[in-house]
């Protein structure tokens, strides 16, 4: 079954994008593995740790990208005012793989989301270091829930750095809001570091 959404066209294979490079898409992969033009991919910074002995010892991209999209729709993302608003029910009929429990055998209790959002970054209270809790009462996790999570956080972020103005990538009423974010995949970038590649519609 796959779900139709009148913002995303219909993939033909000859159309298809094969594009499959997700560990280096927070650094900014090609503009063109979107379907929809006017979507860009936000260059964050990537997450490393401070301590120069953890750095030099930890292990970096353990795990594989979970990417979030539409049924029928590869990388293509989607809006985190989607993931947000609807229940686990709707989001099972909408989201690939909506059901899989993602991180069921990493052996990991938690993971810690980063926010790194250009130009808010270097603030100390723009800093957004959250653990998600990967057990869950039905069970590990699923792409859903992992999804909805992250979009609650990258929510309540907006709340807290909207009075923090930055030349680029500005967040906030007359800048970038969270109605215009697309989340594509979340990435393990250091041990139990991980952080969301995120497009914006302009």
């Amino acid at each position: 079954m796959s779900y139709h959404n009148s913002i995303h066209p219909t993939i033909t294979l000859q159309n298809a994008s094969y594009y499959s490079s997700l560990g280096g898409a927070v650094r900014g992969a090609p503009q063109s593995s979107f379907m929809i033009p006017n979507r860009k991919r936000v260059p964050q910074s990537i997450y490393h740790p401070n301590d120069k002995w953890r750095a030099q010892t930890g292990r970096l991209t353990v795990h594989p990208p979970i990417a979030i999209d539409f049924k029928g729709y590869s990388r293509q993302g989607m809006k985190m005012s989607e993931i947000y608003a609807r229940g686990s029910y709707a989001l099972s009929q909408m989201m690939e793989g909506a059901d899989d429990r993602v991180l069921a055998r990493t052996g990991l209790k938690r993971i810690t989301l980063h926010i790194r959002w250009p130009g808010y970054d270097s603030y100390d209270h723009c800093k957004w270091i959250r653990s998600i809790e990967l057990n869950t009462s039905s069970g590990p996790i699923t792409r859903a829930e992992l999804a909805a999570a992250v979009s609650q956080n990258f929510y309540r972020y907006f709340d807290v750095i909207a009075s923090t103005p930055v030349m680029d990538w500005y967040l906030g009423p007359k800048g970038i809001t969270f109605d215009k974010l697309v989340l594509v995949s979340i990435i393990n970038v250091f041990e139990d570091a991980w952080q969301a590649d995120v497009a914006v519609d302009f």
